[in-house]
């Protein structure tokens, strides 16, 4: 190749030709200045790109980096399963620490592309620029190779890119429905409102026409001394028994969580959803248990699967639920 530095971005003109045919109008722009950098110094580096970090998977096919789309799938499946055990299987741990670790992986899976995305593509460059010149007879028919090679792939990697990048946020929607806890009806349910205890009842009173008075005869009349006026009884009549007051409403009883492994399914603030829930286990075979509980938000029926005596079992039945279209989340005795 020529070595005279002839090229803006201090590259051989040969190579900078060659670089600009197999990165294709819009690539050499934004990434040749970098691709010059690193053949300067002989080796890739670790260099930030948004468009990688951002990007992604989708990035990394679009510029046909198949060893990297490998790597950053695989790391993604391991983050995926790691983090699905932690929300679904590990039992005591606080939810702030489960939110810690799960942004952490997702910003550590940004950021490995971002990092090292250019210098996947630095290595996916040289090599089909190698390729290229050697099985051309000429440099100019190596050129016309490399950008024939663009060209072709600008519409298709498009696509494929778009396709990839759907599929991660369809995936991305299933696992956060997955690892989702159940949700009471979003429905405003009042609480019941209990009636006022009835106070005792008063003794009547008795008014003076009620009363039945019962009038002495004056005594006779005596020459002395005078006569006194004659003084009206008044006979007390008894008032009723008071009534006893009325016992306060009973309040609900929770019974106690069965032993053994199960399945929540949730908890509902209608009846009927609960009742259709309960028809659509016990068509499929599950044992069902109900528990009527108080809340903030009214009466609610708890729906749950169990119990089993292991846990693969709940895991079983957890698999038959959400096959209903229900959720399930095991717990532990």
């Amino acid at each position: 190749m020529d070595r005279a530095q002839d090229d803006p971005t201090g590259l051989p003109a040969s190579a900078a030709t060659l670089y600009r045919a197999a990165l294709g109008p819009s690539g050499a722009g934004a990434y040749l200045p970098v691709i010059a950098r690193f053949e300067e110094r002989g080796r890739s580096a670790m260099v930030w790109n948004t468009r990688a970090a951002l990007g992604q998977l989708a990035w990394l096919v679009y510029w046909r980096l198949w060893d990297a789309v490998l790597a950053q799938a695989g790391l993604a499946l391991a983050a995926v399963a790691a983090l699905g055990w932690l929300w679904m299987r590990a039992e005591g741990v606080p939810t702030g620490i489960q939110v810690g670790l799960t942004v952490s992986a997702v910003v550590l899976w940004c950021a490995l592309p971002g990092l090292w995305g250019m210098a996947f593509l630095h290595r996916g460059l040289r090599d089909r620029v190698a390729t290229a010149v050697e099985e051309a007879d000429s440099f100019q028919e190596a050129v016309q190779r490399l950008e024939r090679s663009a060209l072709a792939w600008a519409f298709a990697g498009r696509v494929a890119a778009a396709a990839v990048l759907l599929v991660v946020v369809l995936l991305a929607g299933v696992v956060w429905q997955r690892w989702r806890p159940p949700v009471v009806d979003e429905v405003q349910v009042q609480r019941p409102v209990r009636p006022p205890l009835q106070p005792a009842s008063a003794p009547a009173a008795v008014s003076p026409a009620e009363a039945a008075p019962t009038e002495v005869a004056p005594a006779a009349p005596a020459p002395e001394p005078p006569v006194q006026p004659p003084v009206p009884a008044v006979v007390a009549v008894s008032a009723e028994p008071a009534a006893a007051p009325a016992p306060p409403p009973a309040e609900p009883v929770l019974r106690p969580r069965p032993r053994g492994f199960g399945v929540n399914v949730g908890m509902f603030a209608r009846e009927a959803n609960a009742e259709r829930a309960r028809s659509l286990l016990v068509d499929a075979g599950l044992p069902v248990l109900e528990d009527p509980i108080e809340s903030a938000r009214g009466p609610l029926t708890r729906v749950r699967v169990g119990p089993f005596e292991r846990r693969e079992q709940a895991e079983q039945a957890a698999a038959k639920v959400r096959a209903l279209g229900l959720e399930a989340r095991v717990y532990a005795p």
